[in-house]
């Protein structure tokens, strides 16, 4: 009788090309499809030492230093603001929160203005937004 000797198997190396492929795909497919977060319009915040994040769901207004009024990153008179904060918080499903993101050289009466059709609109919260002093 003929030996042959014990048959050992090769070892098939596994090809992890194809899905180290997959993976960067989905990676890149997933950062692109993301949401990103609106960019304001460049305002000169005032500093506070209790400054804090404020959440994506709310309302944002913005007055630059020159009086121009921003409502959601469109520009609009301040007439017009009451009416459009009503319409979004009708549509908004609940979220009646408004974030308002004035200059430092806006004169005070002008946010108070601003402060008040907000309440008058529904707004159950209102934060004035603010830098970290450093």
């Amino acid at each position: 009788m003929i030996e042959f000797g014990e048959h050992v198997p090769e070892r098939k190396a596994l090809d992890l090309t194809p899905m180290i492929d997959v993976v960067f795909l989905l990676l890149i497919f997933f950062l692109l499809t993301s949401i990103f977060a609106k960019p304001m319009l460049p305002v000169d915040l005032p500093r506070a030492d209790s400054a804090s994040l404020v959440p994506e769901k709310e309302v944002a207004i913005a007055i630059r230093a020159d009086g121009v009024l921003f409502f959601d990153g469109e520009a609009m008179v301040l007439a017009d603001l009451k009416a459009a904060m009503e319409a979004r918080f009708a549509k908004g499903g609940g979220a009646r929160d408004v974030s308002l993101h004035a200059d430092q050289g806006v004169p005070f009466g002008r946010v108070v203005e601003v402060m008040d059709l907000a309440k008058q609109a529904g707004a159950a919260a209102l934060s004035v937004v603010t830098e970290n002093k450093p």
